[in-house]
């Protein structure tokens, strides 16, 4: 086997190693998936000792094939010049935050171009703009880190709105922000609060919560923010503030490149994304899978090692495959019944992408609101579409594509009417495109639904129940399904009823 090249993340949450060899990443694994520890923090040597064993093991090597061992320093217990895995000692290359986040997007096809960085914040701040010159060479152009155009600020909206825990709201229930702004609306007034209130916005750890919940007239009880009034106003006025600065910052940049990269924890936020694409301000816009702190790992290799291939999303582990489409999943799904499917190996990141996945018809509500209660959600959230990417255009009102679930076009008025359990409050819909070379097996289910239904579409979320992490092994998949109220599971083409 070749020399090994691992990268550890410790971080606040969604702890993960990485495996490449000289040529190919061959392994992504988050520590969730492992420990089953939703958003999992590693804090110390022996447990992360344990994820690289298994990674290592899954990809037939062991400490003794590792030539090169890279570090996040955000967080990291391990000492900064030389660290001790599975007892070998190693010098390591210590790595940072945002070059970590660049490394996951570097692949993108783009020749010079502009690279945002947004998330909570790290030992490099929370948001910075970059420019990618044409040999590669990265210059920071400006802080936003003491501007509203950082993900401190949207965390601490969160904080107001839907989480007032610091680490949850900032580090992954800013996605309920985002999906209740839809049932919102603008008002100036709040507008003019956010403003005058950027400064305590951005130091969320000592944000005074009570105060600020009470210039905005919010209450204290966070139970079902669904059903205040003034918490979804304030969600959809401060979803589009943050969105706004955000664009005035990055149009000042546009003369240097008609590209951006969107990487960090606020890549998730579809609004945002589309907003920069459909604005004009740019022509491409990329945004990986693994954007967010559970691709850090992965980026420090893709950094440093500008000859490893990252070969699409399934970088996770499978435990088997799909040769063909089983012919019962389209008669299932024909019929109504909501199915759990895994297939080969894990994707990475937060979102699922049709390996690990909950899908259904998209024609009715009723549909959508029964997944959401399987799924322990809250009433609120949207659920997303999963299209055969020839289709995108009939069905929404956009070019994009968007692979990794990165965008929210609107929808056109055939599919409100033929799929309205995947169109959110706002008329928009977290697409995912599909290509026959993504997912043969998918791409044909998909091909024969539309057929039947004149919609090439089904409604896609991911496997995982209320505060468990997306399944990752056959037996998280049986232990799940048994719990669950699914119709039915699919383990790589196998179909198990309860």
């Amino acid at each position: 086997m070749d020399r090994l090249s691992l990268s550890i993340f410790f971080g606040y949450h969604d702890s993960c190693v990485t495996v490449a060899d000289n040529n190919t990443i061959l392994l992504h694994l988050e520590a969730e998936r492992y420990f089953r520890e939703k958003h999992c923090r590693i804090m110390d040597g022996m447990k992360m000792d344990r994820l690289v064993s298994e990674a290592l093991s899954y990809v037939g090597g062991d400490i003794g094939s590792v030539e090169r061992v890279y570090v996040a320093q955000l967080s990291s217990p391990l000492d900064k010049d030389h660290v001790e895995i599975n007892g070998r000692r190693f010098r390591h290359i210590n790595t940072t935050h945002h070059m970590n986040h660049i490394g996951t997007v570097l692949d993108h096809g783009f020749d010079k171009t502009l690279i945002v960085v947004a998330d909570g914040g790290s030992e490099d701040g929370s948001t910075r703009l970059y420019l990618q010159n044409t040999n590669s060479e990265l210059t920071m152009l400006e802080d936003l880190d003491h501007t509203a155009a950082n993900g401190r600020f949207y965390g601490s909206l969160t904080m107001l709105v839907i989480e007032p825990d610091y680490m949850r709201a900032h580090g992954w229930d800013s996605g309920k922000t985002m999906g209740l702004s839809a049932y919102g609306k603008y008002r100036k007034s709040f507008e003019e609060h956010l403003r005058s209130h950027v400064p305590q916005m951005l130091w969320g750890s000592t944000l005074d919560v009570e105060a600020s919940r009470s210039l905005f007239d919010i209450s204290d009880d966070y139970s079902k923010p669904w059903l205040e009034e003034a918490r979804r106003d304030l969600a959809h006025t401060g979803q589009l503030y943050w969105t706004k600065c955000f664009r005035e910052k990055l149009e000042k940049y546009r003369h240097l490149s008609d590209s951006i990269l969107v990487v960090g924890g606020c890549a998730f936020n579809v609004l945002l994304n589309s907003e920069l694409i459909d604005s004009g301000l740019f022509k491409r816009i990329h945004v990986g899978p693994a954007s967010g702190d559970s691709g850090q790992s992965l980026g420090a290799i893709l950094f440093h090692e500008r000859n490893v291939c990252c070969n699409g999303p399934y970088l996770g582990r499978g435990f088997g495959d799909v040769d063909q489409l089983p012919d019962s999943l389209v008669t299932d799904l024909l019929a109504g019944r909501l199915v759990a499917w895994y297939q080969g190996r894990s994707e990475i990141g937060p979102r699922a992408l049709g390996h690990r996945s909950l899908l259904g018809l998209p024609n009715s509500i009723e549909q959508r609101d029964r997944m959401n209660r399987l799924k322990g959600r809250e009433p609120y959230r949207p659920v997303a579409p999963i299209i055969i990417a020839e289709s995108l255009e009939q069905f929404f009102a956009t070019k994009q594509p968007s692979p990794f679930m990165s965008f929210a076009p609107k929808a056109r008025e055939s599919t409100c009417a033929l799929a309205p359990a995947i169109v959110h409050a706002d008329g928009t819909s977290r697409v995912q495109t599909l290509s026959a070379v993504d997912n043969p097996i998918l791409y044909e289910a998909l091909t024969l639904i539309g057929q039947e239904t004149g919609i090439p579409m089904l409604m896609n979320t991911s496997f995982n129940f209320a505060g468990e992490p997306m399944v990752d092994t056959p037996d998280d998949a049986l232990r799940s399904f048994k719990l669950s109220g699914m119709d039915v599971l699919y383990i790589n083409g196998e179909r198990i009823e309860k």
